[in-house]
């Protein structure tokens, strides 16, 4: 097969998975598992999960906390680290950045609610009394 053959020659993509975080906005609903199709077979497929948003809110708040928990042991690992936070063994460390990790978590979630509920806001303004 020559190079011209090769770049001319446009195989199907594998469809991407696509999340989206559902809040009934109105219209038709997308139901998962709705497949957006691409005009070109060079271009994937868009196949659609819909995630409610607590589901959303509970992963990116677990997902905050165990990357800040990570981040925390790894930090703490370190010279300067093991001044800051002391530890008498490995277990010690983990809980005491499992307690500081619990912040960041929390302050996450407090910024997804403000988030979620400026957008309600904006769904519907009368009852917040801001038309």
């Amino acid at each position: 097969m020559t190079d011209s053959q090769k770049m001319t020659s446009a195989e199907p993509m594998e469809p991407v998975k696509v999340a989206i975080i559902g809040t009934g906005d109105g219209g038709t609903p997308l139901v998962s598992g709705t497949t957006a199709t691409t005009p070109s077979a060079s271009q994937p497929n868009l196949v659609v999960t819909i995630v409610t948003p607590v589901m959303a809110i509970i992963v990116r708040f677990i997902n905050l906390y165990l990357v800040t928990l990570v981040g925390l042991i790894g930090a703490a690992m370190t010279p300067l680290g093991n001044e800051v936070l002391p530890a008498h063994d490995f277990i010690a460390l983990v809980k005491t950045c499992a307690d500081l990790s619990l912040g960041a978590a929390g302050f996450g979630f407090l910024k997804d609610l403000v988030t979620i509920f400026g957008k309600l806001e904006g769904k519907f303004p009368l009852l917040t009394g801001s038309v």
